[in-house]
């Protein structure tokens, strides 16, 4: 019997940004319909890796918060537009911002409802801070972590993960999953005094 070697698979790094969508469009030639790339013959000849090199990468992901289109980079400076959503699951790729209130029951957050996949991480942060600036440290609690979501046979399992600042114990707050129908629900209970600010992604964005 004989063995076949494959080839390994290389995977970069997927750098994913965020800005209006005029400051999108400037990244390329004006009226560049984001097929034909670098070179692209009797389109715009002077579209090089030179002249626009800020472009999306092969993989890269760019999000417009204004228009709330998503552009993915293809090869040769070439770019795919993605729906609004990922892969109809339901889930918005910008990120999101919820106000949670002291519950003594599991409460279901709608937002985060979507359709069942296998397996789902979304990055999280939870603060007591009114900022919206994601980085700023919470008055008396924050947290940063993972959310990660299995969906098996006909339930769903959440484990978290994440590091938490200036905690007071014995507050807390707790996360569960399930799999109700098609959907997969996210609820929380937490005990604070006041409300806790949730923001999430299921991907990382940087600036344009």
């Amino acid at each position: 019997m004989s063995s076949t070697s494959l080839a390994p698979v290389v995977v970069s790094r997927i750098q994913n940004r965020r800005g209006t969508q005029s400051q999108f469009d400037g990244l390329y030639p004006p009226g560049y319909s984001g097929v034909g790339g670098y070179n692209s013959g009797s389109y715009n000849p002077a579209f090089t890796p030179t002249n626009f090199p800020n472009v999306l990468m092969p993989g890269e992901l760019a999000l417009c918060t204004d228009s709330r289109r998503t552009f993915m980079g293809n090869l040769n400076g070439e770019f795919l537009e993605l729906a609004e959503n990922i892969a109809g699951s339901g889930l918005q790729l910008g990120p999101l911002e919820v106000t949670l209130p002291p519950v003594s029951t599991f409460t279901v957050i709608p937002s985060l409802t979507y359709l069942a996949t296998p397996f789902t991480d979304f990055f999280y942060s939870i603060t007591d801070s009114a900022s919206p600036d994601w980085n700023t440290t919470g008055v008396t609690f924050s947290r940063n972590g993972i959310l990660t979501i299995t969906a098996i046979s006909n339930s769903a399992v959440l484990t978290e993960t994440g590091t938490e600042i200036n905690t007071q114990v014995p507050n807390d707050i707790s996360f569960i999953a399930t799999l109700t129908g098609t959907n997969i629900q996210i609820s929380y209970m937490h005990n604070f005094s006041s409300n806790l600010n949730f923001s999430t992604s299921s991907i990382q964005w940087q600036a344009f």
